[in-house]
């Protein structure tokens, strides 16, 4: 597994589990209110932290998106090494093995 992966899934937490939990053991709407407070606060927390770390991690080459690529373009595009169907790996960034953007081969 990538260790930016199992960095990313040991850091983040299941946000719904803990406002489940506030919901199912707090009565009174406005104790109810102050601690659901806890987990949205944690979750935008959360989101912010590891955007930065895995824009960082990108940025420092520890993943496999090209560091020098534009950063809407590394968004949408699947960077993931693909079995084609005789069983060759594919390497090329546009899913046909070539490398040359089109998506055919």
């Amino acid at each position: 597994a990538c260790p930016l992966s199992v960095g990313v899934e040991c850091c983040y937490q299941n946000v719904g589990i803990c406002t489940s939990a506030v919901i199912t053991i707090f009565r009174d709407p406005v104790e109810r209110g102050q601690a659901l407070c806890v987990p949205l606060f944690y979750g935008l927390m959360e989101a912010a932290v590891l955007g930065l770390y895995c824009i960082a991690a990108w940025k420092s080459g520890w993943t496999k998106a090209p560091r020098d690529e534009k950063f809407w373009a590394m968004i949408v595009t699947a960077y993931e090494v693909r079995d084609d169907e005789d069983g060759e790996v594919d390497g090329g960034r546009d899913g046909d093995g070539d490398g040359d953007g089109d998506g055919v081969g």
